[in-house]
């Protein structure tokens, strides 16, 4: 049985029934709304688990000389090191490997935000 129909059994018919159900249908509806919402996608999840890894002062281009070592393990050992394909400094882009989607490219200035969001949200 739901909520709704218990308490149209268990309250009289009344206007403060007519009320409290519609305040429970609304509850019920934000309740659904719950653990849905934007999350950091993967390439976020991956620069908050490799910022810990660089010397302090996080920098955009320690970020970036970060993401090239990340490039050249995959390159050396394979897909399975890291999701980090390619760092092009002349075309600002960096290219990587989502699970799901495939093949991503990225601006500097989106990794740039990126890398912002991310230095908030370890502090």
């Amino acid at each position: 049985m739901n909520h709704i129909a218990y308490l149209e059994e268990l309250l009289p018919a009344s206007p403060e029934r007519d009320e409290v159900l519609s305040v429970v249908r609304l509850g019920l509806s934000f309740q659904q709304q719950q653990r849905i919402g934007k999350r950091p996608g993967f390439l976020k999840g991956y620069l908050l688990k490799l910022l810990p890894t660089i010397e302090a002062p996080v920098t955009f281009d320690r970020l970036l000389a970060e993401l090239e070592l990340e490039a050249a393990r995959r390159e050396m050992y394979g897909t399975e090191a890291s999701p980090i394909e390619k760092v092009d400094r002349v075309w600002q882009i960096v290219t990587y490997h989502h699970p799901k989607t495939g093949r991503q490219q990225l601006t500097f200035k989106s990794i740039m935000n990126k890398l912002s969001w991310c230095k908030s949200n370890l502090q």
